[in-house]
């Protein structure tokens, strides 16, 4: 039933049209079973830079040879509930975020943009596996690690998008519970950042008795008292 519905939707092998709130929402459904981020593209019938987005970008080898993202079309005019929940005032505007309970975003951008001024930021997205962010659900402490973990296996550090997620799922995960670890990752966070002297300085403040911790509370206990300014 459910890929059914994706296969009467499905514009290309690589894009979907959500002409419905339930279509979005299966469609959602989909990326989290596939472990993949989401491209959402607020268009309309009348809008020009939409069409030409549209033959430059998503029409270009560039952007189809990305296959670790679920495309989806929204029409403002026909799927009005999609867009105002986005608050989408202005078209084209194009949203890449992870499909979990609180819809990550990854990308927001309005207007005619040029492929050049997507392609870079799509590839980057394009190499990531979202399986581990995904199986946190509702759990911010496994998110958080999720996300650091794929800030970590970026070697360049293009962007830290990844790290700010992780840091605001563990801060929620410690608003709910003040433990060593939620406390821990918090400023092994900052360590990752390069704020090292405040991390360390918060860490005094903890005055945590080592021979108490939990082994993973060693692991990052000991990672950030290792690391150099």
């Amino acid at each position: 039933m459910l890929y059914s519905a994706f296969l009467s939707a499905q514009l290309s092998p690589n894009k979907f049209y959500a002409s419905n709130s339930e279509d979005f929402k299966s469609l959602l459904a989909y990326a989290k079973i596939e472990n993949k981020a989401v491209i959402i593209d607020f268009v309309a019938d009348w809008c020009g830079p939409c069409k030409n987005m549209d033959m430059e970008l998503w029409q270009s080898d560039e952007f189809k040879a990305l296959k670790n993202y679920i495309f989806i079309e929204v029409d403002i005019d026909y799927n009005q509930p999609i867009a105002m929940r986005y608050r989408v005032s202005n078209i084209p505007r194009v949203i890449v975020e992870v499909a979990n309970s609180e819809n990550n975003i990854l990308i927001d951008k309005m207007g005619f943009r040029s492929k050049n001024q997507y392609i870079n930021d799509l590839e980057y997205y394009n190499k990531f596996d979202f399986k581990e962010v995904y199986a946190g659900g509702l759990n911010e402490k496994m998110v958080g690690e999720a996300y650091r973990n794929l800030h970590v296996s970026d070697e360049k550090k293009t962007y830290n998008t990844f790290l700010k997620l992780s840091s605001k799922y563990f801060n929620k995960a410690l608003k709910k519970e003040k433990t060593a670890i939620n406390q821990l990752n918090i400023l092994y966070n900052l360590i990752l950042k390069g704020s090292h002297k405040k991390a360390k300085k918060n860490l005094s403040k903890l005055s945590l008795d080592r021979s108490t911790l939990s082994d993973e509370e060693k692991i990052i206990f000991e990672k950030i008292i290792a690391s150099n300014d």
